[in-house]
């Protein structure tokens, strides 16, 4: 994908410059409490090494969601890809929620997939109401539960799961 500019934001690929906003951010409970794979508390090496690994990988798995005035970076969005499927991840920094900046980046992020790509699926703990309203507002319904391997930060192991056809 290259970058997409909308109106308000910029999907982008992460870049060195990311790294002090990825540690602030991640490091912020609102946040990672959702996170369950996210270290924390987050470190600089943490960020630097999401940034290396991520440009490795053909596509990457992850984007940089930033402000489309300032290329400050507002969170990340990325889908990882097994065959035909994908599981969509994202968060935002807390000051920029509730403004429809989540439901901008994924609705683009999905219109710039290719045809091969036949669904994608969210996980979203029960206690994440405003993450399941998103899910919801740009097509994805829910299909059921899915149990982790381990609980999250906030001693889950079920989460919800939902699920939308691209076909």
């Amino acid at each position: 994908m290259n970058i997409v500019d909308t109106e308000r934001i910029r999907l982008r690929p992460l870049e060195a410059k990311d790294v002090s906003r990825l540690v602030e951010a991640l490091n912020d409970w609102d946040t990672a409490q959702w996170l369950p794979t996210v270290p924390f508390p987050y470190r600089r090496e943490d960020a630097e090494s999401f940034i290396t690994d991520n440009a490795s990988m053909n596509p990457p798995q992850a984007y940089a969601i930033a402000s489309r005035r300032s290329d400050e970076l507002i969170g990340v969005i990325g889908l990882v890809r097994s065959g035909t499927t994908a599981e969509l991840g994202y968060w935002l920094v807390p000051r920029h929620r509730g403004l429809g900046l989540a439901s901008e980046a994924i609705q683009h992020l999905i219109a710039a997939q290719d045809a091969s790509l036949a669904s994608i699926f969210a996980t979203v703990d029960r206690g994440n109401i405003p993450s399941m309203k998103l899910l919801e507002r740009v097509g994805f319904r829910l299909t059921g539960e899915h149990a982790r391997e381990t609980p999250n930060r906030r001693g889950n192991i079920v989460v919800l799961r939902y699920e939308r056809d691209m076909r």
